[in-house]
């Protein structure tokens, strides 16, 4: 299997600070990510626009298509997929999740039905970029990025057959979209 960190938004809400790159008690949060994601797969990457700098975090970096740019997450899931062969299985996990787990990721393979995969979603709404999907579901994706209006991502896997699996605990999925967030996190954060 490989995993992708998703990376490719824009972190405005950092003043322009890659996201990625915030320390969450010393680490980079995608680094988190990543050594999580690499408990269980052979091979991880980051995908994020080229020249961003987060060449040292140390990974291999993955990149949306040019004509995707700006297309969100749709763009930054078909990236991931066209780095795995036909048949193959890709974990992804946003950069600006720190506290995913391993078992999250062992619930969502158990759920997989058939070649399209799974992905998570709690009492707070769906979490499609925490997800394991095959990668024969890109032209999918491929397809829907060429929409005049892009739809949404869980709606576009759920058309796919992929499977939303709920998780009771939210935690696990919380986001760090501000400098706030982030502080809040450091500080009642233990891992």
């Amino acid at each position: 299997m490989i995993g992708i960190v998703l990376a490719g938004g824009a972190s405005l809400r950092f003043s322009g600070t890659p996201k990625v790159l915030q320390l969450l008690n010393g680490v980079p949060m995608a680094r988190r990510v990543a050594d999580m994601l690499l408990g269980f797969c052979a091979h991880v990457a980051i995908e994020a626009p080229s020249k961003a700098g987060y060449e040292a975090l140390g990974r291999p970096l993955c990149h949306a298509q040019p004509d995707h740019a700006g297309k969100g997450p749709l763009a930054g899931l078909a990236a991931g997929l066209a780095t795995a062969p036909r048949g193959e299985q890709v974990a992804f996990a946003p950069c600006d999740m720190p506290l995913l787990t391993r078992e999250i990721y062992d619930w969502l393979l158990k759920a997989c039905e058939g070649p399209s995969g799974a992905y998570a979603a709690t009492n707070a709404g769906v979490e499609p970029l925490v997800a394991v999907l095959g990668a024969n579901m890109r032209d999918t994706l491929l397809h829907a990025l060429r929409a005049d209006e892009l739809p949404r991502t869980h709606v576009v896997l759920d058309a796919a057959g992929a499977r939303a699996v709920q998780f009771a605990d939210p935690r696990p999925f919380e986001n760090v979209n501000t400098p706030a967030d982030l502080l809040r996190l450091s500080q009642s954060f233990r891992g």
